[in-house]
């Protein structure tokens, strides 16, 4: 089935590859908007399908991106920066693509290639952390801006595990962070209610903790009846009738990691159907108006697709990294 799987995929990864400009740039779609994150996505998407002509331009791209503290600015639209501030979990999601892509083919030396600005992005991510442990979602001229976010420091733990292991590999073990960004004492903690606000009502803060270890079955089962729409998918939100096919992607991950292998097919299965008649896939339904909501089909969610088909079904046939 893995085989059928990746077949069926093979119009979304030409998507991201169609979006993808001659200087490496992969843009969410054709309105030319574009970040780090989500470049990254597709990165790691485009490692899965051993696109790596591909793949080194836009990891180039990205890291041409990077200013000398180490961080991006937020986004850019047709080349110019429309978001003026940097965003903590951006710069670090680069270690993904590229450990993801040392697991596919073994070579370090590509790693070595890259070994001072790998540094010099997590030193720079180090920038968001405050006294108690946490980290500040945004940094711009002013200085550390908005709360801390659940996600964002999920996401962040992902990276700091993949750098960790980028020391190892390239022999720079004492550089290698032990200090866990998230934790289950962390996340009761009221630094991640944005403006006092408490976010619960987010899948994402519901189903990241799970995909860096912070989280159980139990936890995974709750999501799942809290989120979850029979026939259709994952919600971004809980009391918005709109399932998003990248957070449906990605609580498939969580759900498979926990065990809960069939829910998780099950859903696939229902993202797998959201495909259009061009070949990939939108980024979200609204469900009660029927109709595709935003008008975009955007590369990174499609990426996700691509990364839950692997989770699930190894398209790779190579180690996972989100599982690490």
């Amino acid at each position: 089935m893995s085989k059928d799987v990746k077949k069926e995929l093979i119009s979304a990864k030409n998507w991201i590859l169609q979006n993808q400009k001659n200087d490496g740039e992969i843009l969410w779609d054709g309105k030319g908007k574009w970040d780090f994150w989500d470049h990254c996505e597709c990165l790691i998407a485009l490692s899965i399908y051993k696109e790596w002509d591909a793949f080194r331009k836009g990891l180039d791209f990205c890291l041409s991106k990077v200013n000398e503290e180490g961080l991006v600015k937020s986004q850019y639209i047709n080349g110019k920066v429309s978001q003026n501030y940097f965003e903590a979990h951006h710069a670090p999601y680069i270690f993904l693509p590229l450990l993801q892509k040392y697991l596919i083919d073994n070579d370090v030396n590509y790693l070595l290639k890259y070994r001072s600005e790998i540094h010099q992005i997590y030193k720079g991510t180090l920038k968001f952390k405050d006294a108690d442990g946490f980290y500040h979602w945004a940094l711009d001229q002013n200085g550390l801006a908005d709360d801390s976010l659940v996600t964002s420091s999920c996401s962040l733990e992902l990276s700091r595990r993949a750098y960790n292991r980028i020391c190892m590999l390239i022999q720079d073990e004492d550089l290698i962070d032990t200090d866990k960004i998230i934790s289950e004492t962390k996340l009761n903690s009221n630094k991640f209610d944005r403006g006092g606000i408490d976010r619960s009502r987010f899948s994402m803060d519901s189903y990241y903790p799970i995909l860096c270890n912070c989280g159980t079955k139990e936890d995974a089962i709750k999501t799942l009846n809290k989120f979850y729409v029979n026939g259709l998918g994952i919600k971004c939100v809980e009391e918005e009738p709109w399932v998003t096919f990248a957070e449906s992607s990605e609580c498939i991950m969580a759900l498979y990691k926990m065990g809960l292998k069939e829910e998780a097919k099950k859903i696939f299965d229902e993202v797998m159907k959201q495909k259009n008649t061009k070949g990939y896939f939108p980024t979200g339904y609204q469900y009660e108006l029927d109709v595709y909501w935003p008008e975009e089909n955007s590369t990174w969610t499609n990426a996700a697709v691509i990364m839950a088909a692997d989770c699930i079904y190894d398209i790779s046939g190579k180690e996972k990294v989100i599982l690490i």
